[in-house]
């Protein structure tokens, strides 16, 4: 599994829909509602200590209260006070004797069950929590804590999903069973809904999912899917279609740009081969054991969009010399402050080059592109160029190199939701991957219009004459040599860098009573107690300590307050 969910999400779904092939997994949030709902519940209790001792004493033949009293050690007035409890709750039987006969304790059907396992089964009325998935129209086990309220919803890139109906929910659309199967893995096992009787519900709280996107082979359709949790869900594929979801959403399909395959030599695997063996792959019953490593071991073969962004993030990790990256455009949903944070990381000890640039560069995020340029002012081994209009999209690494039409720094996030199908070339050699590399660093230097950070040496000689090298880096796609900035407006930027729904990485600072501040670098975020663990926190320190390395989803961002919010429990597993 890599550090990339959706990637992960990709590569298992791909072929989730016959005759479609994927086009994007992107972040989504589901409509959701909390309801308090009131239930008559039959709870199981511990009998009183006295309450025992007595339904044991009648259990085996001591009927008087005269003998209860001797046998329990008992005052009378403790006895008299046991009985009375007993009697309350319909256990025992004292009536009036018949004439002559002494008066005795007699055990009704309750008591009877009571006294043999020692415990006590009351109905009682309480009010329990649940969350209520309004796409799919039904009670979910969610918890109230995976979830975030509208306005954090709004504010980020996540694309959030149609509702059902507008309708509130009603008892009638509750069933016990739906209730108890939502409680099952946290309330309580002897804790049983016996009824509904009422419901209250909170709207405009959303849960986050990823949302996959397909297209049919033979049209330019579009369909969609939904992992939560890492599991796929058939209820939500059907309910995006029940609600017209794409055509809500503005989702289309537009055709793939051709690219050129790698004009290498040597054995190679199609597009329909790849495809059988990857199909065939997912059903392990019926995989042939031979093809379990032909992807691997076939030097050039076909990459479908899915493959492409696993690759990106083998790349962050894998290399150890060199990775060169060429994208036209860098948005900011792709260079995250994770990703600028493992480039930077891999830049420790390998030669790291990005050539980007497209036109006026409107499709490139300043701040993204600002992130990229501080690690790589900071870095000795990273350099971010700018050239003029790039149509390649490459990746090379240290022993194979993808040719492609996918954008490798802004294949997400984009916020006309047009998807298009990429699909690219694997090169898996060593000769063949430092031939390409050599080629694209050469070519790339000699177009270089400004270059941010230090290229590797041996290309230095081959950059244009004509481009501005700068150390400090530039604040916009545009700008040459700004003042450099001060830690107010670091601040202010890293906060800004910062969207609602990311997985960033950090290291715990400080502890308090109430959580543990993470170092994120300009910012620190706060990790709530609440959103340490899924299970009670008695302390901060009980669950991390100072100097812990820990992955974190920011769960909100105040630029007012210079205030951010993290959780811990809620990053995808």
């Amino acid at each position: 599994m890599s550090r990339d969910i959706y990637a992960d999400a990709a590569r298992r779904h791909a072929h989730a829909l016959p005759g479609h092939t994927l086009l994007a997994a992107e972040p989504c949030y589901i409509p959701a509602s909390v309801l308090t709902v009131d239930v008559l519940a039959e709870e199981v209790e511990d009998l009183d200590k006295a309450q025992k001792y007595a339904l044991a004493a009648l259990l085996n033949g001591i009927y008087t209260v005269e003998d209860l009293e001797l046998f329990m050690g008992l005052t009378p007035e403790d006895t008299a006070t046991t009985v009375a409890g007993l009697l309350r709750s319909e256990f025992v039987d004292y009536r009036p004797p018949a004439p002559g006969q002494p008066r005795v304790l007699s055990l009704l059907p309750n008591g009877l069950e009571a006294a043999r396992d020692a415990r006590v089964r009351r109905p009682k009325s309480t009010t329990i929590q649940v969350v209520y998935d309004r796409l799919t129209g039904g009670v979910t086990s969610w918890r109230r804590n995976s979830l975030v309220r509208s306005g954090t919803a709004r504010k980020s890139q996540f694309i959030v999903l149609p509702q059902k109906g507008g309708v509130d929910v009603e008892r009638a659309d509750l069933t016990v069973t739906a209730i108890s199967d939502a409680i099952h893995g946290y309330a309580r096992s002897d804790f049983k809904i016996l009824g509904v009787t009422g419901v209250t519900e909170s709207r405009n709280f959303y849960r986050d999912a990823i949302l996959l996107v397909y297209r049919d082979i033979d049209s330019s359709s579009v369909r969609l899917g939904i992992e939560i949790d890492g599991q796929w869900s058939e209820e939500h594929l059907a309910a995006l279609e029940d609600v017209d979801a794409v055509d809500k959403l503005g989702i289309s399909s537009t055709e793939g740009v051709s690219y050129e395959p790698a004009d290498e030599p040597g054995p190679r695997l199609s597009r329909d081969e790849v495809i059988a063996i990857q199909t065939a792959l997912n059903d392990a019953d019926t995989a042939p054991q031979a093809d379990d490593d032909r992807l691997d071991r076939t030097a050039i073969r076909w990459l479908s969009m899915a493959d492409h962004p696993a690759w990106l993030d083998d790349a962050l990790t894998g290399p150890k010399r060199r990775l060169l990256i060429i994208s036209p455009w860098i948005t900011g949903s792709v260079v995250t402050r994770q990703f600028v944070g493992r480039l930077e990381q891999l830049a420790r000890s390998a030669d790291v080059t990005i050539f980007w640039g497209f036109g006026d560069n409107a499709k490139t995020d300043r701040h993204a592109l600002q992130s990229l340029h501080d690690a790589a002012g900071r870095s000795s081994r990273l350099a971010v160029v700018r050239v003029d209009d790039t149509h390649a999209k490459i990746l090379v690494s240290d022993s194979y190199y993808v040719k492609t039409s996918f954008n490798w720094l802004s294949f997400r996030g984009d916020s006309n939701r047009k998807f298009r199908q990429e699909e690219g070339d694997l090169v898996s050699d060593q000769v063949l991957a430092d031939r390409a590399y050599d080629r694209y660093m050469r070519e790339n230097c000699g177009l270089a219009l400004e270059i941010v950070g230090t290229l590797p040496e041996r290309y230095r000689t081959y950059v244009n004459p004509a481009s501005s090298t700068t150390g400090p880096p530039p604040s916009s796609p545009d700008a040459m040599s700004p003042p450099r900035q001060s830690r107010a407006e670091r601040k202010r930027e890293a906060l800004k860098s910062l969207s609602v729904g990311e997985v960033v990485s950090g290291t715990v600072k400080t502890i308090t009573n109430f959580g543990a501040f993470v170092d994120l670098g300009e910012v620190d975020g706060l990790v709530h107690i609440s959103q340490l663990a899924d299970r009670r926190v008695d302390h901060p320190s009980d669950v991390v300590s100072v100097g812990d390395a820990v992955t974190v989803l920011v769960q909100d961002v105040d630029l007012d307050r210079e205030r951010v919010s993290l959780s811990l429990r809620a990053v995808p597993q």
